[in-house]
């Protein structure tokens, strides 16, 4: 009788250890570039790191705001520079199930303008590539090039190695960039670039469902200066906090 009693308790405390496991979640917010490494900077004098900054600390407030039970995680929460890997390394070392990586785009073309919602892959490769080129040549700025294994941020071949490694993320992580880049083009109606597939390196090395997104020109000085605004990055908070919460709740 007693062993009975005790088989069942021990039965009840795992299916309780279980259900709080399950209920974990810990999201990661990435603040692109920072410290000497300023990102893209617009007609206007606007930095990128900043822009980053500002976004990922208020979507983090908001996130802890409305969901106390989520961990949330800022890579940076200060004008510091953070090389690629630790930034990944971070998301891992959490546990991480979602690494949101925030930057703002530049394009030598002035009328570029809208928002794009990257995942991990391949596909479209050389349409990208410039993209992917920019956001990973921050490397070079590090002491350190051990860690990145003889990877080129400038050469096309290296990027040949992503072809070779499978993403079992994938489709977690377009369902969240879709959210994403439904809430730039619906809600916040900014020029819709679309989800792509790019070679980043932080989504490469982050083991959990990964974006980066990117929200809009500062090369463009219209867009730039939404951009800037208040208006403007409280929507973009409120509007990736949006696609989180549907993405969580789901």
């Amino acid at each position: 009788m007693i062993n009975k009693i005790l088989n069942n308790l021990l039965r009840l405390i795992i299916l309780v250890v279980s259900s709080f496991s399950l209920m974990s979640f810990t999201v990661v917010i990435d603040a692109g570039h920072g410290g000497d490494d300023f990102g893209a900077i617009g007609q206007q004098g606007v930095k990128e790191k900043d822009l980053n900054l500002t976004v990922a600390t208020q979507l983090a407030a908001r996130i802890n705001q409305k969901y106390p039970e989520v961990k949330v995680v800022l890579t940076r929460d200060a004008d510091v520079f953070l090389p690629l890997q630790k930034r990944a390394d971070i998301a891992n070392k959490n546990q991480a199930n979602l690494f949101i990586s925030i930057h703002t785009n530049a394009a030598e073309n002035r009328k570029a303008c809208g928002a794009e919602t990257f995942i991990l892959g391949t596909d479209r490769m050389e349409d990208n590539l410039d993209v992917a080129m920019r956001e990973n040549a921050v490397m070079k700025l590090e002491q350190d090039q051990t860690v990145y294994q003889g990877f080129d941020p400038n050469s096309i071949e290296s990027y040949i190695i992503f072809e070779l490694m499978q993403n079992q993320y994938m489709d977690k992580s377009l369902q969240f960039a879709e959210l994403v880049q439904g809430q730039f083009v619906g809600k916040l109606n900014r020029a819709n670039r679309g989800v792509r597939q790019a070679a980043f390196w932080v989504l490469l090395k982050s083991a959990c469902p990964s974006v980066l997104v990117e929200m809009g020109f500062v090369s463009n000085a219209e867009e730039e200066q939404w951009l800037a605004s208040t208006e403007g990055k409280t929507g973009i908070v409120n509007g990736i906090f949006d696609a989180f919460e549907k993405f969580y709740t789901k």
